[in-house]
């Protein structure tokens, strides 16, 4: 038999291995190589390589890394093995160093490109809005929803005006709830965008500019209510709908020129972003069809604080008209590597202050800093936004830093600002009073921030809102109070002071938990899909507190019930005991604790406090030194040059301490104290103040284990972080045992030493361990006013915390 040409071609390869590596091609014969002429090709590459070098592409050839040959070894060569490794690696070493020029500037001219392509994009897309809104709005009403026709078979009428011959037909992938139609045709025409035409079929498009994939409207619709309520990923809910479709459907949907399947993540965002456009405009177009002022724009998000209030009644004209709490979240951040799209003004949702906004406070700020250059806020140290550093170098790989945001009573969400590389600085709740006075000029406003002791002492220092300032009314959130000096809590703590009901300023961070779970994947996004991400997971959130109104005022009630009964049936058993110390045989009763609150508060926010109390802590920071110092010495033996070290650090010591001594002056001889007896109490509250800050240390170590994000869990921790999380809990047990073990012998001594002086409470750690944070334990009052109820007495300082819980319980009733 003759061979052909292939027997021929296989039987000449037939003793070579190579056969089995070899592709093979469809066609008979093999194309021809094209050949160039050396000296032309070699002259082309110097050209190429020459303008290279002129636009500073590739680095002058005196620059380039020259490469050696590596001489081969024999076997019998005495050099070591790693003696010849060096050498290697030596001679093969490139200088990449001299490419970064070329590397940089192709980089440039690809970012260049990418960020053009980009925004054409993006304003195809903007030029489509409005006119897809009405198309999905006429199509919606026409078709129920799209309930009542069944899609794309029967779309919805609408007239063309172009001529038939002008009609062509082009395939696109359409995905249903239930069905999916692959390379199906649909008609399209030059007078009607192809996104508008799709519409008209009940699909909305992947691609402004034509589409080759379509989702149905439903389907769109159920993937934003599932993500409104539980974040479902985008990549998450695709994959299961092409599994569920993949068994409904023998055909595959396959990409185009390829047998693989196809991967639906991108396009099925793009049709989502368009549905939030819609969204959107949809809302403004009812703004605007109603003709919504700007009050009733914040009516709308929450009737309770800004709805009518005909028919209301305050019981002072002090009192605020409503309640605002402020607070930041450094988690929302936003990588600058994911997308370099710089928003607009009309690109932010209404949620969010505009960026202009929010650049003209930043200057005022900046121009009135010197005002407040030197203010100490004594509780500064305590709280980790008060002193905040954080900005972009700490973050330099974020361009969005987190969100600043405000919330009402009834934790609604109500604004937020976009932190841009900074941290919570000052400008960003200036803007948001700002907005709130411009609509409510003749309000007064109440405003509970972590640090609202900080924000009323800049707002006064810098003069903002000069003709507001009487208006506003400052305090701290309630589970962030534990933080702040005594000194502060008498002023600024919602629990103890007047006209905040049973509000505790934490709102926001409920919110905060709400959408923690979109953080991973909006980092990565793109920076208008972040916003857009927020203000939908937000206006669902606000949606479902109005919603659920009546059933939160019912809780709020039944709880402000529940702290009238408890604070009355406490104080009954207060008012059948007698004032400790009154010659009269007086007991306590309401009016008694009313005035010994009124007295305390008037020695701490009368008089200037703050610098005194400093300097005492001090001193008895050194005695506490100087006995430790002692107590070290005299139990170790010392040599001549031990000794001479500690005359030095004796002699320097004993004159530190009677420079605070004269710092602190005669203050305390006003309480009929002894020398010793003063020197005594100095060190018991030195002691005492390190005491609490373990005790809050202990207790933010904690609160990680405790916080939950969902029913059933218990804590939000893996195992392995748990594990770490213990053990450092232990080390500050520990820590928390040495300081009261210290705190109670030196009230031991002192109470022995001097039996008729009045001494601090004597605790264990279990009973530390069960008061909380603003328990009267940590009234320092007793160091300085030992005359004083307020100060001293157990019994008066229990009747004044159970009298303001009584009060802030029957303003939270009315």
């Amino acid at each position: 038999m003759a061979r052909t040409r292939r027997t021929r071609r296989t039987g000449q390869l037939s003793d070579s291995s190579m056969i089995l590596n070899e592709p093979t091609t469809g066609g008979r014969f093999r194309p021809s190589r094209r050949r160039v002429d050396a000296e032309a090709e070699a002259a082309w590459i110097h050209r190429s390589t020459q303008l290279a070098v002129d636009y500073g592409m590739l680095p002058p050839r005196a620059g380039r890394p020259i490469r050696f040959a590596v001489p081969p070894q024999t076997p019998n060569t005495n050099q070591d093995y790693d003696q010849n490794y060096d050498h290697d690696q030596n001679n093969s070493i490139e200088d990449h160093s001299v490419y970064q020029p070329a590397i940089a500037h192709a980089r440039y001219h690809w970012l260049e490109r990418y960020a053009a392509q980009r925004q054409q994009r993006s304003d195809e897309w903007q030029m489509l809005v409005n006119q897809a809104t009405s198309t999905y709005l006429h199509c919606q009403q026409s078709s129920h929803n799209w309930t009542n026709l069944k899609f794309p078979m029967e779309a919805v009428p609408y007239d063309c005006t172009c001529a038939p011959d002008t009609v062509h037909w082009r395939s696109v992938d359409l995905i249903g709830l239930l069905q999916r139609h692959v390379a199906f045709q649909i008609p399209f025409c030059k007078c009607t965008p192809d996104v508008i035409r799709l519409l008209h079929f009940g699909f909305l498009a992947s691609s402004a500019k034509k589409p080759r994939t379509a989702f149905s409207v439903p389907l769109v619709q159920l993937h934003h209510d599932v993500w409104q309520a539980s974040s479902i990923s985008t990549g998450s809910f695709i994959k299961g709908l092409s599994k569920f479709l993949d068994a409904r459907h023998a055909r595959p949907m396959l990409s185009r020129g390829s047998k693989r399947k196809r991967q639906l993540r991108v396009p099925f965002s793009h049709s989502t972003d368009l549905f939030f456009q819609i969204s959107l405009a949809s809302d403004r177009i009812v703004d605007q069809g109603l003709q919504y002022n700007n009050n009733q724009k914040w009516a709308r998000r929450c009737p309770r604080c800004f709805g009518p209030n005909d028919h209301e009644h305050k019981a002072n004209l002090a009192e605020p008209d409503f309640i605002v709490a402020m607070d930041g979240n450094y988690q929302q951040r936003h990588y600058a590597h994911a997308s370099k799209d710089t928003p607009s003004d009309d690109q932010y949702p209404p949620i969010f202050l505009q960026p202009s906004e929010v650049n003209s406070s930043t200057t005022l700020c900046k121009e009135t800093e010197v005002h407040v250059a030197g203010i100490e806020d004594p509780c500064a140290a305590s709280h980790k936004v008060a002193d905040d550093s954080r900005d972009a170098t700490t973050w330099e790989k974020c361009d969005d830093s987190g969100l600043f945001g405000v919330s009402c009573r009834h934790d609604v969400p109500l604004l937020y600002a976009n932190v841009y590389k900074t941290g919570e600085k000052l400008y960003y709740p200036i803007s948001i009073l700002k907005q709130i006075f411009s609509d409510y000029p003749q309000s007064k406003i109440g405003i509970l921030y972590d640090i609202g002791c900080q924000l009323e002492t800049h707002i006064n220092k810098q003069n903002f809102f000069p003709d507001k300032q009487s208006s506003l009314t400052y305090g701290t959130s309630v589970f962030h109070a534990y933080v702040h000096k005594w000194l502060c809590q008498v002023k600024y703590n919602p629990r103890l002071n007047k006209w905040w009901g049973l509000s505790d300023g934490e709102g926001l961070e409920r919110l905060w938990s709400f959408l923690s779970s979109l953080v991973s994947s909006l980092r990565v996004s793109t920076r208008p899909h972040r916003l857009n991400a927020i203000h939908a997971r937000s206006q669902y959130y606000g949606e479902g507190l109005n919603e659920t109104a009546a059933e939160w005022l019912h809780n709020k009630l039944l709880t402000a019930k529940k702290t009238i009964t408890d604070s009355g049936k406490g104080l009954r058993k207060l008012h059948q005991l007698p004032i400790l110390n009154n010659t009269e045989g007086r007991n306590y009763t309401n009016e008694f604790f009313q005035q010994q609150w009124d007295d305390e508060q008037a020695y701490h926010l009368g008089t200037n406090r703050l610098f005194q109390e400093k300097q005492e802590k001090e001193l008895g920071r050194l005695l506490r030194l100087e006995d430790q110092l002692e107590s070290e010495w005299s139990a170790a033996s010392l040599n001549v040059a031990e000794a001479i070290a500690r005359a030095r650090v004796v002699s320097s010591l004993t004159a530190e301490i009677e420079e605070q001594r004269r710092k602190v002056g005669n203050v305390m001889h006003l309480l009929n104290l002894t020398e010793p007896e003063k020197d005594q109490l100095l060190k018991i509250w030195h002691t005492k103040t390190e005491l609490r800050q373990k005790f809050l240390a202990l207790i933010e170590e904690k609160r990680p284990l405790t916080r939950v994000c969902r029913p059933g869990e218990q804590s939000t921790l893996g195992t392995s972080m748990q594990h770490k999380l213990l053990d450092a809990l232990r080390k500050r047990a520990k820590q928390l045992h040495n300081v009261l073990n210290e705190y109670v012998k030196r009230v031991e001594e002192f109470a022995a030493e001097f039996p008729d002086r009045a001494h601090p409470i004597i605790i264990d750690y279990n009973s530390l361990m069960r008061i909380d944070s603003d328990d009267a334990f940590w009234n320092d009052g007793l160091f300085t006013n030992q005359n004083e109820p307020w100060a001293v007495d157990h019994n008066t300082q229990k009747g004044i915390w159970l009298l303001a819980s009584l009060n802030r319980g029957l303003e939270e009733e009315r």
